[in-house]
């Protein structure tokens, strides 16, 4: 039986290692796992900096850009103050599509894509108020009324405002409705209360819907539509309080469209509009609508105060929000990559000094 075994195992080792002495071959095997041995080291190596080196990326990256790349010393366009402008990328495949803007309660810097998800960052600013970075992002879905994430014609987030109490308010189009979240920091994983809308909402074209959303000083809400047209050529919008609704309207520029408001501490509103033609020529818009003209029934059209066209950095601005400061409103404006390699997200930051206000 011994004999045998070491037939077998002298048998084996004679096809493994053909022409080589035993000495050899033990010479040869522990060759091998010294080799294994530094592969192993190597690739641990590896992983550990691929480890190290992902958890150090920031999920999202800014990149300054000149607003007019002719006069990149160019700090004043129309009634606003430069103070910022730059190209955000992520290699997330989450990150795109961002089109509602808002401050929290928090000072944080809160989006919403029209795939369907919350986007946030804290701030970092110089001594100016001017925005230099931003940090600690986070991104997660936004959740249904059953604690799933949204899908479907239910995804498309549009509008984002904070109400007074710091809940945040998402207008959606497809599935045309208004959701309540929690304040921060509760608002990603809180689930959504509807917030009552007039039923004509629902006849609003699919992609066509409410695009402007904006809690004013007085706690009224102010609803605007992108393509839900009046006969005059006007556009349909409510002003919405606890008890009931007003229908207003707003009459945009030639060839523009309503894609966001804000309003100012003074109950005036900045309204956001963007035109697009053929071979995508963009641009944009920032009117300014007085306080005391935002009543039901009225026909609203803004005073512009910034428009941006090419060359300038002019691209699909879907988001404004706007946030008070001791030299005036800082105002905020994000575009809608589409997902598509041929578009920007860009974020600008401009002032409204006190002096115009």
């Amino acid at each position: 039986m011994n004999n045998r075994r070491r037939l077998s195992k002298d048998n084996f080792d004679a096809i493994l290692w053909p022409g080589m002495t035993k000495e050899r071959r033990c010479n040869f095997g522990f060759l091998i796992i010294l080799l294994a041995a530094a592969l192993s080291t190597v690739v641990s190596f590896i992983h550990l900096a691929a480890a190290q080196t992902s958890s150090n990326d920031p999920l999202v990256t800014l990149t300054p850009i000149e607003v007019d790349p002719k006069r990149p010393e160019r700090k004043k366009f129309g009634a606003l103050t430069l103070l910022g402008a730059f190209h955000l990328q992520s290699k997330d495949k989450r990150f795109g599509g961002l089109s509602g803007l808002s401050i929290g309660k928090d000072g944080k810097l809160y989006a919403v894509s029209d795939r369907g998800y919350w986007l946030s960052a804290s701030m970092v600013t110089d001594q100016n108020g001017a925005l230099t970075n931003l940090v600690d992002w986070q991104i997660a879905p936004i959740l249904t009324t059953t604690q799933t994430p949204v899908t479907g014609r239910e995804r498309d987030a549009e509008a984002l405002t904070q109400a007074r109490d710091g809940s945040l308010l998402v207008a959606f189009e497809g599935a045309h409705r208004i959701w309540r979240y929690n304040a921060p920091p509760k608002t990603f994983t809180s689930t959504p209360i509807a917030v009552p809308i007039p039923s004509a909402v629902a006849r609003a074209p699919g992609n066509g819907g409410i695009e402007g959303l904006t809690m004013l000083p007085d706690g009224r809400l102010l609803i605007l539509t992108e393509r839900f047209a009046n006969p005059d050529g006007s556009f349909k919008g409510w002003l919405l309080n606890d008890t009931h609704s007003a229908e207003l309207s707003y009459v945009p520029a030639d060839g523009f469209q309503i894609t966001d408001c804000a309003a100012l501490d003074n109950g005036d509103v900045l309204v956001l509009e963007r035109r697009y033609v053929p071979f995508a020529i963009l641009s944009v818009r920032v009117t300014r609508v007085d306080a005391k003209n935002i009543q039901p029934g009225a026909k609203l059209a803004g005073k512009e105060l910034l428009k941006l066209e090419q060359p300038l950095a002019a691209e699909n601005f879907e988001g404004i929000a706007v946030q008070q400061t001791s030299a005036g409103a800082t105002i905020f404006l994000v575009s809608d990559n589409n997902f598509s390699s041929f578009q920007q997200t860009l974020l600008l930051q401009f002032l409204l000094p006190n002096s115009d206000r």
